[in-house]
């Protein structure tokens, strides 16, 4: 499954370049299951890293656009077809506590669902503009992040070896599982209850 993933998102890139980071950007953000920091990790290793992460941070805010939209034309039925409702459940909650900072917020913290922010946002009364602005300033960031992670992974494979990019990327996974862990304990004790 890791496999067929990357190697579609690989060859969105090759043979469309950083229009096909875009299209692929797009398409993860509909079909939520398929997780943007995987798109940008991917990107990351192919692209530069100014490509991956600006044609990133272009894909994101269309793919938000997208799902927005989705989501306040056809409703809450559609969305519970295109997200899990936990996460749109743990999206709801996050709404409500924190509001237009949520759209922001959830753009930069890996342990807030960014497809369904995007989602439960065209469900509320959010205006289009202040979601836009959110997502703009959050998007950028997180797509310099997972595209240089992914940058310095095919800089080490090239001069270090597959010996030393395990190494580093189990590290990067060992801490990004602390943060998740940590992130979920904070959205159990603020948001949950």
């Amino acid at each position: 499954m890791i496999e067929s993933f990357v190697d579609y998102v690989l060859n969105m890139v090759r043979f469309f370049g950083p229009l096909g980071l875009i299209l692929a950007m797009i398409i993860q953000a509909i079909i939520a299951i398929i997780p943007s920091e995987g798109v940008l990790f991917v990107s990351g290793m192919s692209l530069s890293l100014f490509q991956s992460t600006f044609f990133g941070g272009i894909g994101e805010l269309l793919g938000a656009t997208a799902s927005f939209f989705i989501a306040s034309k056809f409703g809450r039925p559609i969305v519970l077809r295109l997200i899990s409702k936990e996460d749109i459940e743990l999206a709801d909650r996050f709404m409500k506590k924190f509001g237009s900072y949520a759209v922001f917020t959830g753009r930069l913290l890996p342990f807030v669902p960014f497809d369904a922010v995007s989602y439960v946002s065209g469900l509320t009364s959010i205006s289009f503009g202040k979601f836009m602005a959110a997502t703009a300033v959050g998007a950028f960031p997180r797509a310099f992040f997972y595209s240089y992670l992914g940058f310095l992974t095919s800089q080490k494979l090239a001069t270090e070896g597959l010996e030393s990019t395990f190494y580093f990327l189990s590290t990067i996974t060992v801490v990004f599982i602390l943060l998740l862990f940590a992130g979920k304990h904070w959205m159990d004790k603020h948001v949950k209850h």
